[in-house]
């Protein structure tokens, strides 16, 4: 959202120094200006309206309460779970790019949780790689988590959640930079969320 909003601005002061310059001593210069102020306005409030809907949706999903997950099957005892996955849209692709799971995480596990509410559980300390992958789906960058289990590496693919309102997977980033700093293999940055 952050790039939209300064591509957005970008575009906006373009626009007003071409217009300037070539318009300043056009009768409908001021009107000129007003309509291009009011588009710019309404683009702005409809990008931060449907940042805030998403985020307030992420939000809502992001304790594992929804999800009905037996206890005598998986053992999964917490009461802070944080989603840090979202399921970008790409008609139907992105399930060739991404995992199918929702992925958790909390103070010393990260969780891959299926459609159906069955999930694998492991230790923060098991993650082998926590890095950005250079695919993107609308403008999200697919980062990859990989484990060891035993003598085997797993590995999930996710677009992040974070933004503004939802730090979750900053969070998770620096839990797991914390833990394992020689997992982390990329750097965090607004520039290539």
């Amino acid at each position: 959202m952050i790039k939209r909003i300064l591509l957005l601005t970008l575009a906006y002061a373009a626009l007003m120094v071409i217009i300037t310059l070539t318009l300043s001593q056009h009768q409908s210069f001021v009107a000129i200006l007003l309509v291009l102020n009011s588009v710019f306005a309404v683009l702005i409030l409809i990008t931060l309206f449907k940042n805030f809907r998403l985020s307030k949706q992420n939000m809502n999903t992001n304790h594992h309460s929804q999800y009905k997950i037996p206890d005598d099957r998986n053992n999964f005892k917490t009461d802070a779970w944080f989603k840090i996955s979202q399921k970008p849209f790409l008609a139907g692709l992105e399930k060739r790019l991404i995992s199918s799971q929702d992925f958790y995480y909390d103070q010393s596990f990260f969780y891959a949780i299926d459609e159906a509410g069955n999930g694998s559980k492991y230790p923060l300390t098991d993650i082998a790689e926590l890095s950005v992958t250079g695919t993107q789906i609308n403008n999200n960058r697919i980062w990859q988590v990989k484990i060891f289990k035993g003598s085997e590496m797993i590995e999930y693919r996710f677009a992040h959640n974070f933004s503004i309102w939802n730090k979750n997977f900053l969070n998770f980033y620096n839990r797991v930079k914390q833990i394992s700093p020689q997992a982390v293999k990329s750097k965090w940055s607004l520039w290539r969320m």
